[in-house]
């Protein structure tokens, strides 16, 4: 619930900044000037977060996150509210929000596997998932509403939102950091934050998995700007264009409720492969079908069976990861996840220059499918290794105990043991 109202607020917050930004100075530049910043501060704050999930007990992480924003939500809303904000307050709440997500996006999701019974954790995925669309859409359909009514208003609900969100987070139990990961050694050194790339680039089911999900996110991307972009160029009324928004976002969300049935009936890899065909086959659906509702039914059909493919491959990603490592490998597949996203509206508009709406949605719909029919041959997301035989077959995995107390990142940087909590974990259920 907590992770809900952050979710609230920081979109919220997304939506509502640059039209205060563009309504303060009137340029359009430095209105898009706060998404940047807030989106940079996200991604260079991404692998230090991860190494102070898994340094520091989770739960203060994330007190700490919540504090943060509700002083710099109060603050800036006493601001609007006197008439005295200014650029620069703006751009400090886009960097405090920014930061602040990714620390709190490391610390929540690296927990999940200590606060939910192992044969809940696929489902516990999916509905944090669930979670985190509802929130997007109550902060994206809240955020306009409130800013007609008074400036301040988006912030003072963000304000509250957050301080539910703290108060909710004091119930939880402490979770102190895994066994090996001494406090006096540095959080912030390259080796350590390195940890969750080298962790993820020696399993051939994160990697290929997470490759797979970044182009996913970069071509949906694309796919979205495009339509966007076109429709808004062909003289679509505004009002269809935000249906469309909104298709996407209850899409997703039903898809994320669903996600738990899903998984027990695409089992295995099915779900992966299922998406990546699916989206294939809907957007080429987007390029040539007519009708103004078409394309956004469409992206909600595709927004609909992603959820079942990120749960199974959050899971499997938190199954294969000592708790150890969990921050860092959360923040990794964000950063690479994300980037693809960041840089979709670019390429998008490069497309839509280049190749038109029809061409370009096509040439989307030829690239993914190159992807899906990769991803179905390969035989690393075919069979997942079983945790412990994960571990095994590292090419640079020592054995337990062995690890050298010269070496200069110390044991806690170290490639965690077989013998570390997530070795025991259960395969699933095939």
């Amino acid at each position: 619930m907590s992770s809900a109202l952050g979710e609230f607020a920081y979109s919220t917050s997304l939506i509502v900044l640059p039209l205060i930004v563009l309504a303060l100075t009137g340029s359009p530049s430095q209105a898009g000037v706060i998404g940047f910043v807030d989106a940079a501060a996200m991604l260079l704050t991404g692998l230090p977060a991860g190494a102070v999930a898994d340094r520091f007990d989770r739960r203060s992480v994330l007190l700490g996150c919540q504090t943060a924003l509700v002083a710099v939500f109060g603050v800036l809303a006493l601001l609007l509210w006197a008439g005295t904000v200014s650029l620069p307050a703006l751009v400090v709440l886009a960097l405090v929000n920014g930061a602040a997500t990714a620390l709190a996006v490391a610390a929540g999701e690296a927990m999940i596997p200590s606060l939910v019974a192992q044969e809940r954790l696929a489902d516990s995925v999916a509905m944090n998932g669930a979670r985190t669309y509802a929130g997007q859409l109550a902060g994206t359909s809240a955020g306009g509403a409130l800013l007609a009514v008074r400036n301040a208003f988006p912030f003072v609900v963000g304000c509250l939102a957050h301080l539910a969100g703290l108060v909710l987070l004091l119930f939880l139990e402490r979770q102190p950091p895994a066994a090996g990961a001494p406090a006096d050694r540095p959080v912030i050194s390259g080796r350590g934050l390195l940890e969750g790339v080298r962790w993820i680039t020696s399993h051939p089911f994160l990697r290929v998995g997470l490759v797979c999900a970044t182009a996913t996110n970069f071509f949906f991307g694309v796919i979205y700007f495009v339509v966007i972009a076109s429709a808004q160029a062909s003289g679509m009324n505004t009002g269809l264009i935000g249906v469309m928004a909104a298709l996407l976002g209850v899409g997703g969300l039903l898809g994320a409720l669903a996600s738990p049935l899903l998984q027990r009936v695409l089992t295995g890899a099915r779900p992966i492969y299922v998406v990546l065909w699916t989206f294939v086959v809907l957007t080429a659906g987007i390029a040539v079908l007519p009708g103004g509702w078409t394309p956004g039914m469409l992206l909600g059909a595709i927004a609909f069976a992603a959820p079942t493919a990120n749960a199974y491959f959050t899971t499997w990603q938190l199954k294969l990861t000592p708790d150890s490592h969990r921050g860092r490998v959360v923040s990794v597949a964000a950063i690479a996840s994300g980037a693809g996203g960041a840089i979709a509206p670019l390429a998008g508009g490069i497309v839509l220059d280049a190749a038109g709406r029809f061409a370009g949605l096509l040439g989307c719909s030829a690239a993914m499918a190159v992807i899906a029919l990769l991803t179905s041959l390969s035989p690393a997301l075919r069979e997942p290794p079983e945790p412990a035989a994960a571990e095994a077959a590292r090419p640079d995995a020592a054995p337990a105990g062995s690890a050298d107390p010269a070496s200069p990142a110390g044991p806690a940087d170290e490639a965690p043991s077989a013998a570390e909590p997530a070795a025991v974990i259960p395969p699933p259920v095939r």
